[in-house]
């Protein structure tokens, strides 16, 4: 063998062992960060009466750990036998106030709502930064005799694919937030 054969030889080698190294260690970081991503994202709902009777307030608040370009919240909000209507949603002073597109979807005969938010569709792109914080109040009504305490919410399957979960701004990596909802107590009421 010529020497610059041997040469070109063992720079042909020296730069697959070098590649398939670095492809090693670029494996394990993403494998590292795929665990972080969603690992402590938490969606809460505290659910209030306003001063109105039979008139309730649901804030949703959330934890991210990473900028977030699109969420979709859907939940089911039911008073046992007793129904819940929507009335309205506000994103003033959120966090998701900036949003480009903010729509609520109410479904009153299955109990449910989604909630879909898309932080923007051209320049100057923004997202939902990492951090705590509202993202919404929504308004419900509820019939009569219905008190704090007899309403619950949970995340449900809004057909036709919506769950409670979060796009990063790469559009491919989902993030799926914890769920908690949080009762405050009612306050008497006074007597009119």
């Amino acid at each position: 063998m010529k020497p610059k054969q041997a040469l070109l030889l063992l720079t042909a080698l020296v730069f697959i062992v070098s590649s398939a190294i670095l492809i090693a260690q670029e494996t394990e970081v993403k494998k590292e960060v795929e665990k972080e991503v969603g690992k402590e994202d938490v969606c809460e709902v505290k659910v209030r009466p306003t001063e109105v009777k039979n008139h309730y307030e649901f804030e949703i608040l959330l934890t991210n750990k990473e900028p977030i370009n699109a969420m979709s919240f859907p939940f089911y909000i039911s008073a046992g036998e007793k129904k819940m209507y929507y009335d309205s949603v506000s994103f003033e002073g959120s966090r998701a106030e900036f949003c480009a597109v903010k729509i609520p979807n109410p479904d009153t005969a299955s109990q449910k709502i989604n909630l879909g938010i898309l932080t923007s569709m051209t320049p100057p792109i923004r997202y939902i930064d990492p951090g705590e914080g509202r993202i919404a109040k929504l308004y419900f009504t509820g019939d009569n005799g219905v008190t704090v305490n007899d309403i619950v919410v949970d995340t449900t399957f809004f057909p036709p694919s919506n769950h409670l979960m979060g796009v990063l701004p790469d559009g491919k990596t989902q993030i799926y937030p914890k769920f908690k909802y949080t009762v405050v107590e009612e306050e008497k009421e006074e007597e009119e």
